[in-house]
């Protein structure tokens, strides 16, 4: 439940034992299982005097289960809930993030930034940083400004390889290709998905060197080398079967 153990009353054990029933239940994709069990964790919080640790585990679960279910503004306002109780900086961040990446996937730019803001201004940790310049970077795109926008990516990119997150760095240089098809810039970013899978394949993500290869053939296609994207369909065909 928390990066750092600390000590627990006998009501605070118990609700963290319903905290990691319901991780379980998450990790399943079992939402309302998770909400079941979270609801007497809720009352509990609200009627106990627990620490602030227990409190955002709970609020931050809850507003997991409620978005699994499609309930995106419940959703949400337990996620902030937890944010505003949280006290640790990264884990503050780490919040503030989620719920940032949340809002820019519904296209709430305005939320989406604000939050982004929050999470750069109490982390610490470099893995922490890198996520929020990254949804900055994805609004910037959303307006139009690709020169801001690779600005903000390769920030996020330099914060991710600092700190050896492999899977987000291919996934922020996946994102600048993308850019460079926006801007025209073909050769550049069929260039920026070889670089994004030699880190797939450094850190064996599977369903990411799919997704990575993928793309790369739509660029191939756009740069009318039909040939050699038939060819990586048909390798990608191969490997499934």
């Amino acid at each position: 439940m928390m990066n750092q153990p600390i000590e627990l009353t006998p009501v605070e054990k118990e609700i963290d034992s319903l905290i990691g029933k319901s991780g379980f239940y998450l990790q399943t994709y079992r939402a309302i299982d998770a909400e079941h069990v979270l609801n007497p964790a809720l009352d509990m919080v609200e009627n106990s005097d627990v620490k602030w640790q227990v409190k955002g585990a709970v609020f931050r679960n809850m507003g997991q289960a409620l978005f699994l279910d499609g309930h995106f503004d419940e959703a949400m306002r337990f996620f902030i809930k937890s944010h505003e109780v949280i006290e640790d900086g990264d884990d503050k961040a780490a919040v503030a993030g989620l719920i940032a990446r949340y809002y820019l996937q519904e296209k709430n730019k305005q939320k989406a930034l604000e939050y982004a803001e929050k999470a750069l201004m109490t982390a610490k940790a470099p893995e922490l940083k890198s996520g929020p310049y990254q949804i900055q970077g994805g609004v910037a795109i959303e307006d139009g400004d690709y020169t801001k926008a690779l600005e903000l990516m390769n920030k996020a990119a330099e914060l991710a390889e600092e700190s050896h997150c492999l899977t987000d760095l291919a996934m922020i240089i996946m994102d600048i290709s993308v850019i460079f098809m926006m801007m025209g810039r073909k050769e550049t970013a069929l260039s920026e998905i070889y670089r994004a899978e030699r880190y797939v394949k450094e850190c064996h993500n599977t369903d990411l060197f799919m997704r990575c290869a993928i793309r790369r053939a739509k660029i191939l296609y756009a740069m009318g080398k039909d040939e050699d994207a038939k060819k990586l369909i048909c390798a990608l065909e191969e490997q499934k079967c």
